[in-house]
């Protein structure tokens, strides 16, 4: 029987909602495609996307999600093609491992509830295998890693895409031409050969605090990874304005802040910068530094959040300004936001969202092990991180790469989820976003993706949009709407949970 606290926290993955187990309580249904422009910086897709090239979209080095809401589609047979590869790996290890070994092939397409595995780059034989945005282009315009899935859709909002629950270092998957087939021919898709690429600043305003214009960081200095990123650097602030119906609303993401940078088991403290040591150039400790000379580990145990005013948050936040708010403080203090009329929501640590457990929180850079010297080249740390680590960051990057906070949001949306909520009593036009006042000099991290808008409809039974990631290995179990386990479910309507998703269906 489903505990109490299972029950609070279960969640469809594809818009990280949570699911109402009575019928007609209600739930948060995803209306971004409605609202949003660009909510990956890429016209028509939501989640993640690294790059956009050639006409081909790319994420490296990290799993990612990447999708499209067909909004009210009608019941019946849909099929999902697109040209797609995956690479598990560099190309020597994908090559020599990867054709004919299924757990190495973490990539898929997916459409509704139905899912199928994105070929790998070397499963067939061939002259040659690309090796650059260019050259899958080429591959793809030669009908080659074509990728074909079906469902049987019963009516309602259905998410197709492609994502991954990641591998190992180096991984890479390149995908292109998304085509929907439904029961009255081909469905509309929006920028499904990527003729339109990546760009911040097209439906974005990225003006700060400081009157700067600074944008996301994507994939920079090979942090790779599907997600986006702050670290360590200037005042951000990102923002849309949209016209939102009377209603009520979340706009939030997948995201966490981390305050300061690197803390090992032993409680050293890591400056993230080259070469991510713990100790100073006389050979002494690491010290905590920045505004408040506090590591991530401190904030922690103090969890004085809230109370630290002169340290600057990073917010989600809605405002009902003429003008895109710059500073996110509050008027009275001297900002652009109005008490009573605006909200502002404070982005989490990870270490609040892990409850200090360092092995269940994501990492931007690896840390010396105890009894090994700090590494200097980056090919040093596979000496100090075994390769075949799934989702794990081995190789050292100058501000930290992302690949374990890319894959903690693919495959934990439900812990990572923070938004700021509000109610509408008539049609107005807001603006949401995100952001940071200042550089608060300790070495934080800001990773997000995911961006999505959400409305409360009271009579819906769920989302109405089916779960992204499912392990198809996984036994199905049912439950009726008490939480009681049903053996052989005849006519009605059930919970249905296999591996971590967990969805309502009718049973005829």
């Amino acid at each position: 029987m489903f505990t109490k606290n299972y029950k609070r926290n279960l969640m469809l993955a594809g818009a990280a909602a949570v699911v109402a187990l009575s019928a007609n309580a209600g739930a948060w249904v995803d209306v971004t495609h409605k609202y949003i422009k660009d909510a990956t910086y890429v016209p028509g897709w939501q989640g993640a996307i690294g790059a956009v090239d050639k006409g081909v979209g790319e994420i490296w080095n990290g799993a990612f999600r990447t999708y499209q809401v067909i909004p009210n589609a009608e019941a019946g047979e849909y099929t999902l093609t697109c040209n797609a590869f995956y690479r598990c790996g560099n190309n020597d290890y994908a090559k020599a491992n990867m054709p004919g070994n299924e757990a190495l092939h973490t990539a898929f397409i997916f459409i509704g509830n139905a899912q199928k595995k994105v070929e790998g780059l070397f499963d067939k034989d061939a002259a040659s295998y690309p090796n650059s945005m260019e050259e899958a282009n080429a591959a793809f315009e030669g009908g080659r890693y074509v990728n074909t899935v079906t469902v049987n859709h019963q009516g309602g909002d259905l998410v197709f895409g492609i994502a991954n629950t990641g591998c190992y270092h180096d991984e890479w998957s390149c995908f292109d031409n998304f085509k929907v087939k439904g029961p009255k021919g081909d469905v509309n898709v929006i920028n499904g050969d990527f003729s339109e690429g990546l760009n911040s600043k097209r439906s974005w305003d990225n003006v700060n605090a400081d009157n700067g214009e600074k944008t996301p960081d994507v994939q920079k200095d090979g942090s790779g990874g599907g997600d986006y990123r702050k670290c360590g650097g200037s005042p951000y602030k990102y923002g849309q304005q949209i016209e939102l119906p009377a209603g009520k609303y979340r706009f939030g993401m997948l995201c966490f802040h981390r305050y300061g940078s690197e803390v090992d088991a032993k409680g050293n403290y890591y400056n993230h910068k080259w070469p991510c040591s713990n100790l100073l150039d006389d050979g002494t400790p690491q010290p905590a530094y920045g505004r408040l000379n506090r590591t991530p580990k401190d904030w922690f145990e103090a969890n004085d959040y809230e109370e630290q005013i002169t340290y600057d948050h990073a917010y989600i936040f809605m405002s009902q300004n003429a003008l895109c708010p710059k500073d996110l403080n509050w008027a009275d203090d001297l900002g652009d936001l109005t008490e009573g009329k605006d909200v502002r929501t404070r982005v989490k640590d990870c270490w609040e969202i892990c409850n200090g457990d360092l092995e269940a929180m994501p990492h931007n850079n690896p840390v010396r092990i105890a009894g090994n010297d700090t590494p200097t080249g980056k090919d040093d740390w596979k000496d100090v991180f075994p390769y075949e680590t799934k989702n794990k960051a081995i190789y050292r990057n100058d501000s930290g790469n992302e690949r374990e906070a890319a894959a903690a949001f693919v495959n934990e949306p439900e812990k990572y989820y923070q938004y700021v909520e509000f109610e509408l009593t008539a049609t107005t036009k807001v603006w949401v976003g995100m952001g940071k006042n200042s550089n608060t000099s300790d070495g934080y991290w800001h990773a997000w993706a995911d961006q999505t808008l959400k409305v409360w409809d009271e009579n819906a039974e769920g989302s109405g949009v089916e779960d992204l990631v499912v392990d198809e290995n996984a036994p199905v179990e049912y439950f009726n709407l008490q939480g009681v386990r049903v053996a052989n479910p005849e006519n009605g309507i059930y919970i249905v949970k296999q591996g971590s998703k967990v969805t309502k269906r009718i049973i005829k």
